[in-house]
């Protein structure tokens, strides 16, 4: 029989060990305003959590303006969003990260939401989102110039970004910065289909305008990706509609022969243009490609 200390001993320590175990992982408050009217300048918003986290995310829509990651160096990173000027960072901690947002404009209204996981076993995450209305004030973002609509395999995209004197320009590709155009007015690249996402293909391409660290302004552009079996589909399928018959293969006298012929299969077997039919077109191209090498 133990004795009755050894006993007591090892209760208390079931007891810990338990509460442990059993600790809750939940956001207990998002603090945001509902409405900001014009004449106010600057917010602050936080997130309050009672969780063993190892990172928090917050998004503003679909786009994440701040990474916090306590086990890290530097442990917080910020990111440019459309409607926010600023981002200053009050504390970030074990219980609660307060943000201060200033240079608003009426786009910064909008869904906000606070994530937070734990990525080491076992794996959790909790979400909570909440929604403010910015009331119309000065647009404050710098000028980007020079895109065009569309591009395809190799083409130059050159981009120019216009700001206040003794700014910083930082350039963003689907909101990841491109560190090799950091502080530059230009931004230069060869168009290349992985970077283009989505259906239709997009890419977009953002100018952020730093001082002293401190983010004054953003502003970005979308640009399609140009591909001739799309739009020969598309087209061909619009004609369809009207004439109320099936598709009928394109002309093939043209230099393109190859993907003509692809096309002109896709036409004769009456595939519909959908979301499977970006891997469809792929997949022919490259066996067209292996026919014909």
């Amino acid at each position: 029989m133990l004795p009755p200390s050894l006993v007591t001993l090892c209760l208390t320590a079931c007891v810990f060990a338990s509460a442990f175990a059993e600790r809750t992982f939940n956001i207990t408050e998002l603090i945001i305003p509902q409405v900001v009217p014009s004449s106010v300048t600057e917010i602050e918003i936080e997130c309050r959590y009672d969780a063993d986290f190892t990172i928090l995310t917050w998004f503003k829509g679909p786009s994440e303006f701040l990474r916090y990651k306590p086990a890290t160096v530097p442990s917080i990173q910020s990111f440019p969003v459309l409607g926010i000027g600023r981002i200053d960072v009050i504390h970030c901690g074990p219980t609660a990260c307060r943000l201060r947002l200033g240079a608003l404009t009426e786009e910064a209204g909008g869904l906000y939401r606070c994530d937070l996981e734990r990525e080491r076993p076992p794996h959790k995450f909790v979400t909570r989102t909440a929604n403010m209305i910015v009331h119309s004030k000065e647009h404050r973002r710098p000028r980007l110039e020079g895109m065009a609509e569309e591009y395809e395999e190799g083409d130059e995209i050159l981009a120019y970004c216009r700001g206040a004197p003794g700014s910083e320009m930082r350039w963003y590709v689907n909101a990841r910065e491109m560190m090799e155009a950091r502080g530059s007015d230009t931004f230069r690249r060869r168009s290349s289909r992985l970077i283009f996402l989505g259906i239709p293909p997009t890419v977009t391409i953002q100018c952020a305008e730093f001082r002293d660290g401190n983010l004054l302004g953003s502003v970005e552009v979308k640009a399609r990706w140009k591909d001739v079996a799309f739009k020969m589909i598309a087209q061909q399928q619009g004609n369809s509609k009207l004439s109320g018959n099936k598709w009928s293969a394109p002309p093939m006298g043209t230099s393109n022969s190859r993907r003509h012929q692809y096309v002109a299969g896709l036409l004769r077997e009456n595939r519909i243009f959908n979301e499977e039919g970006i891997e469809q077109i792929e997949e022919g191209k490259e066996r067209v490609g292996h026919r014909d090498s």
